[in-house]
């Protein structure tokens, strides 16, 4: 339960009872683009890419890999898994805590240079 402190707290009268009401104050508005300096604005960061990188040799065509992947990035047939959207990979490592043979590894790739990635 969260505490709120008493000065915060405006008491209304909802019928008999009697209801606690947390302050109504709010964050401004802020009309129009942001500008230079704006604190609440976060830097510009190109997005992270990542790659899952199988090990075929130690896959046993379990599909626990592709079970976990919330992006359905991972996919399994006859010839073992891979990567059917590495594009979509998150880099969440699921796959690879998950893999009873450690048959899969997830690597952050490079962008290109000159190209933004977000």
């Amino acid at each position: 339960m969260r505490r709120v402190p008493v000065h915060a707290l405006k008491i209304t009268q909802a019928g008999k009872n009697m209801v606690k009401t947390g302050s109504t104050k709010t964050k401004p508005e802020t009309q129009g683009p942001i500008g230079p300096g704006d604190a609440r604005k976060p830097p510009d960061k190109p997005k992270k890419r990542f790659q899952p990188f199988i090990i075929h040799a130690w896959c046993k065509n379990c599909g626990i890999c592709a079970a976990f992947c919330p992006k359905h990035v991972l996919h399994c047939d006859d010839s073992g898994a891979h990567a059917a959207m590495p594009d979509e990979c998150i880099g969440c490592r699921f796959c690879e805590m998950h893999c009873p043979d450690l048959a899969i590894a997830v690597k952050e790739r490079e962008a290109a240079k000159g190209v933004k990635t977000s």
